[in-house]
């Protein structure tokens, strides 16, 4: 009865050998190919610890919602976590990007629909007593030719400035662009409108987060 117990914990006790040696071994191999696969790291550019980043300055032609590529630069510089956000007073460095140009073209499908509503102008009422009826003039706020996707694309400036030795760590320009899908049909020209602007907002953050992260990245990764 003796032997079979030791013989039952010598058994346990190997298996638990086997298994710890199959964790190191896994350890160390997938802790190699990490070594072997990464050959970047991120530094602090300078040794600066602290960073500002200034409110978009937009010169383009077009209105863009700019103020959400400022939100997503720091978004992207907290997610890095090399350099840390701070008042402007207390940062060893400055970001400033500029957006000088923007813009919009129509793509996609082409859209022309044929009505036979008269138009709204002076000559309308020429020979008529009365004058004709709401429902047989043309809604100004519904076109019959349009394109269903609008295509629009920036270019942004970006600089960056180490605030103690008045040195450039960083100037370059970035391209964003995207495509907005133009809503047309029965609704009300608000609608269009609104469902144009949430459609901007959404493709405009798409490529500032891209954008942001590739800054950051060019910022730190030696």
């Amino acid at each position: 009865m003796t032997m079979l117990i030791m013989n039952a914990s010598t058994a346990k006790f190997k298996r638990k050998a086997q298994f710890s040696g199959y964790l190191i071994f896994s350890a160390l191999l997938w802790g190699s190919c990490a070594y072997r696969l990464t050959n970047l790291h991120t530094a602090s550019p300078n040794n600066i610890k602290t960073i500002y980043v200034e409110a978009v300055y937009d010169t383009g032609a077009e209105t863009i919602p700019h103020e959400q590529l400022w939100d997503e630069l720091q978004r992207a510089f907290a997610a890095n976590g090399q350099l840390r956000i701070a008042p402007a007073s207390e940062a060893d460095a400055v970001l400033r990007a500029h957006i000088v140009k923007t813009q919009i073209t129509k793509a996609g499908e082409r859209k022309v629909e044929t009505t036979k509503r008269q138009h709204k102008d002076p000559e309308v009422f020429a020979g008529q007593n009365p004058p004709p009826t709401p429902g047989q003039l043309r809604d100004i706020s519904i076109a019959d030719d349009y394109f269903l996707k609008s295509a629009w694309s920036s270019t942004v400036r970006v600089e960056v400035w180490d605030l103690k030795t008045r040195k450039l760590l960083l100037q370059r320009e970035y391209p964003l662009s995207g495509e907005v899908l133009d809503v047309r049909g029965d609704q009300r020209a608000q609608i269009h409108h609104v469902r144009h602007e949430e459609s901007l907002n959404y493709s405009f953050r798409n490529a500032a987060r891209g954008t942001a992260g590739r800054i950051v990245s060019d910022l730190t990764v030696r």
